[in-house]
């Protein structure tokens, strides 16, 4: 049988660098689909790519195919969700998988939909995987998740949201937490930090809240903790968000204390994670938030906003984490330095849970019982 994970969008365009999709983005299907290599089956993995020609990777058998995105003078070749390519497209006509997994938000998008009506017409089947709690109820997007054979979510609770949904009444939805390598990101024993250091790793762009982390520095600063430092880890998606988060920093006297990073290596991710008492997640539109789980699998507690989709999925409060209002935000993150055996437990319990739910073993099994099943 032949299977395809679609992710139809370019990596660039969801923050991703390109060069990394093997080791990282991809990296919670990869050990799943190397399984069903073993067991006889072709299994790919497929994106969109910016650059001038379509190429492929091959590894243990496994290959990924880059589709050159259609360019579009609107600039809508740079938003991931109104991304197309033609390549891609006939591609799949000429060469269609049996089983098609798309990987695209709630809000799906019109290559999805086209692609999905190709699917069903060669008379193979398509699975949708969603990344997030943002459904939109156009004609478009109810008849796409209608014909899904599956629909793969990421946590319980968005899959008993959405079953209280009209459109989604009749789907076989399905969790897939989306696993990490628990022997990659593991904690050691040598964190001698004397000062609070307070880590965030993603795409520097509004929506995600960075200045959160800045006035979460502040607040530690004032309650005496001088030396704090909170380290940014990741590419810069919006030049006019970072400029004010940069004017922020100097209007507090903040030089010394708060770090851009930039883009580090899926292999250099574990030694943050390590170093840093927390990880800060102060964005309220998360969808599972893969950086959340390598953290806690480093014994790094996440502080997260209380919204569906994200940290509330995943993290128990005060046990494992912290989860609160965002206005409570930075006071809840001096709560925490202030108590130094809450910091011990939670760091224990952080690791443990990953351990429990989402390593790689325990999510590879949901995909091959999807392929079981259909």
């Amino acid at each position: 049988m032949k299977i395809s994970i679609l992710h139809p969008f370019s990596p660039k365009s969801a923050g991703v660098v390109e060069n990394s999709v093997q080791q990282y983005h991809s990296q919670p299907h990869v050990a799943a689909l190397k399984k069903l290599i073993s067991l006889g089956h072709e299994c790919t993995i497929d994106y969109f790519t910016d650059k001038l020609f379509g190429y492929e990777l091959k590894s243990d058998n496994l290959l990924w195919r880059f589709f050159r995105l259609d360019f579009k003078i609107n600039g809508d070749h740079k938003k991931w969700k109104k991304q197309q390519s033609k390549s891609c497209l006939t591609y799949y006509r000429n060469n269609m998988p049996d089983i098609v997994y798309i990987n695209m938000s709630g809000h799906s998008s019109p290559f999805s939909h086209k692609l999905g009506k190709l699917i069903l017409n060669k008379g193979s089947k398509y699975v949708a995987m969603l990344g997030g709690q943002h459904y939109s109820t156009t004609a478009g997007n109810i008849e796409y998740y209608k014909h899904a054979s599956q629909i793969i979510v990421h946590t319980e609770l968005q899959k008993a949201d959405m079953l209280q949904m009209d459109m989604f009444s009749n789907s076989d939805i399905r969790v897939y937490p989306l696993g990490v390598d628990c022997d990659h990101f593991k904690p050691n024993n040598t964190k001698v930090n004397t000062d609070p250091s307070l880590l965030y790793i993603g795409r520097i762009v509004e929506w995600k809240r960075v200045h959160i982390c800045i006035e979460t520095v502040i607040a530690l600063k004032n309650q005496g903790f001088k030396n704090t430092v909170l380290n940014i880890v990741g590419p810069i998606a919006s030049e006019s968000y970072y400029q004010k988060l940069k004017e922020l920093i100097k209007a507090n006297s903040l030089e010394n204390n708060v770090f851009f990073l930039g883009y580090k290596d899926y292999n250099e991710l574990p030694n943050y994670y390590i170093n840093a008492d927390v990880f800060l997640l102060p964005s309220d539109k998360e969808t599972f938030g893969m950086v959340m789980i390598e953290a806690m699998a480093c014994g790094t507690p996440v502080a997260g906003i209380n919204c569906p989709g994200g940290p509330a999925d995943v993290i128990e409060n005060n046990i494992d984490g912290i989860l609160c209002a965002v206005e409570e935000y930075p006071n809840r993150i001096v709560e925490y330095f202030k108590d130094k055996d809450l910091q011990i437990q939670m760091s224990t319990n952080a690791r443990n849970k990953v351990l429990e739910k989402y390593s790689l073993d325990i999510t590879n099994e949901v995909i091959l019982n999807s392929v079981k099943d259909i």
